[in-house]
């Protein structure tokens, strides 16, 4: 590896733990669920996590990502500005869109697939 390929390396990785930082500050803007909520659930292990599969006009075909359950929700029950392939934490009937979890699933698939094309 040369000195611009350990830069480079260097750079991302930097900008991978301010953006996760940042995430993690900005986790419960997105609901109204509070910290203290947040960190019981997690005690408690009481916080189902699902995956946003597609909308159906006004509906959300969520997948747990435990049991692989298929649910169905009105949109305007989730948090504002939720997208296909985020990753959403359900605590107490309450959603929360967790961006550290949605960004690591996007990185793994990404990895996935540059493996793949890598060996073709």
């Amino acid at each position: 590896m040369n000195i611009f390929e350990n830069l480079g390396e260097a750079i991302k990785e930097t900008i991978e733990n301010t953006v996760e930082k940042v995430n993690e500050i900005n986790i419960n803007k997105s609901s109204d669920i509070k910290n203290e909520e947040v960190e019981l659930a997690q005690k408690l292990n009481a916080i189902e996590e699902f995956s946003v599969d597609r909308f159906e006009g006004d509906i959300a075909v969520l997948e747990n990502r435990k049991t692989g359950k298929i649910e169905e929700i009105e949109k305007n029950k989730l948090p504002n500005g939720i997208k296909e392939g985020d990753i959403l934490q359900k605590i107490k009937g309450k959603y929360n869109i967790d961006k550290v979890k949605t960004q690591e699933v996007k990185n793994n698939i990404k990895d996935k697939m540059n493996k793949i094309w890598e060996q073709g």
